[in-house]
């Protein structure tokens, strides 16, 4: 190859990757923009004072004019206001923080939950009945089984849980079926739709958290930061289910609430728009309420998380409990984790050290 073609090509590949880079930063600055406006309402107005102490701590790493909308929302529940220059807005956490800490294209490619069996043989997660890859389907241990086969499994399981392999989040892609009540043309008519699924069984989850809503798993998001060869447990809550639904996502109508470091829940959940609440609407009081399996599922992670070094370093984790009081890992985000439910309940994501994380973002130096 000629010297004058490599040099094309090197500068081809770079432009495509600075485009790609700044497409996904813009559509994630215009994706959490327009969940703000659903935000707007349930905003505390900022003070004078208060502007002038988040432009102030911001001016050192970027402009924030653009964004005083979030603080203003965040304004409503930060109850020490000294931290609220502290609380990222989600705009910049996800179009600059997590593409910092993490390689986008990359985490995209890995985060198929076709194989977390692969990443994670060491954890328990739920049983797989059988899964679809590219349009091929596979028994739990990839071995090539025929449609008729998936389906003698899932009659065989009776209830399962069919979920889209890739891209899939807040509920969605996620479907229920009942093979004692459902025909199995219903079910391969979903099936035909998506090239990349995986089913399992449902998931039994402890008593304790069964009890707050037995409808649905409710489970532990958890965000951790893997820095300078240590993982950091950043925030925890419980996402729990509501009037009857089989998900616990907020965005399906859940609510949430904070987990303190000793295992029990914070006084006040939330809704997603910013709603507070003491109790969960079918009347568990959070505050005091012990979280099962807290504990081992933060030694997970911080056993675990190192394996997606490669890819990112922030990740969002989701844990169900079984009867045993065992973490089970349902899935984990590699990229676009959920922001503000963690801001809601726990205060600001990196607390005393988002001044050293926003410096190693901006490349900045502090003492």
């Amino acid at each position: 190859m000629r010297r004058i073609d490599a040099i094309r090509i090197a500068f081809r590949d770079r432009l495509l990757k600075l485009y790609t880079h700044d497409y996904i930063r813009l559509m994630r600055r215009r994706n959490a923009n327009r969940e703000l406006r659903a935000f707007r309402k349930r905003s505390t107005p900022l003070t004078a004072e208060q502007k002038r102490d988040i432009l102030s701590f911001w001016d050192q790493y970027r402009n924030v004019r653009k964004e005083m909308d979030w603080f203003a929302f965040y304004n409503t529940v930060c109850e020490n206001k000294d931290l609220l220059k502290y609380y990222i807005p989600d705009t910049i956490y996800y179009a600059e923080i997590d593409t910092f800490f993490t390689d986008v294209r990359r985490s995209e490619c890995l985060d198929d939950k076709n194989l977390y069996d692969i990443y994670f043989p060491d954890i328990k997660r739920p049983l797989t009945i059988f899964r679809k890859m590219n349009g091929e389907y596979f028994d739990e241990n990839y071995h090539v089984i025929s449609l008729d086969q998936a389906l003698e499994r899932c009659q065989q399981a009776g209830k399962v849980i069919a979920k889209e392999a890739l891209m899939s989040g807040g509920g969605f892609g996620v479907k229920f079926f009942d093979f004692s009540t459902t025909p199995a043309d219903k079910f391969t008519e979903w099936l035909g739709k998506n090239d990349n699924v995986i089913i399992q069984e449902v998931v039994k989850q402890h008593e304790t958290l069964s009890n707050i809503h037995p409808s649905s798993v409710n489970t532990l998001r958890m965000m951790s930061l893997f820095l300078d060869g240590e993982t950091i447990i950043l925030s925890s809550l419980l996402r729990m289910g509501a009037s009857g639904s089989h998900v616990d996502n907020g965005s399906s109508g859940g609510v949430f609430c904070g987990i303190n470091k000793d295992g029990t829940l914070k006084e006040h959940g939330h809704y997603t728009d910013g709603r507070i609440c003491t109790q969960h609407p079918q009347g568990t009081v959070f505050k005091g309420f012990k979280v099962v399996g807290y504990e081992r599922c933060c030694e997970i992670i911080k056993e675990t998380a190192s394996r997606m070094a490669t890819a990112t370093r922030l990740i969002s984790w989701d844990f169900a409990i079984g009867q045993d009081g065992e973490p089970i890992l349902i899935e984990l985000n590699l990229t676009y984790g959920g922001l503000s439910t963690h801001l809601l309940s726990n205060g600001p994501l990196f607390g005393d050290r988002t001044p050293e994380i926003l410096a190693r973002v901006y490349n900045k130096h502090t003492n």
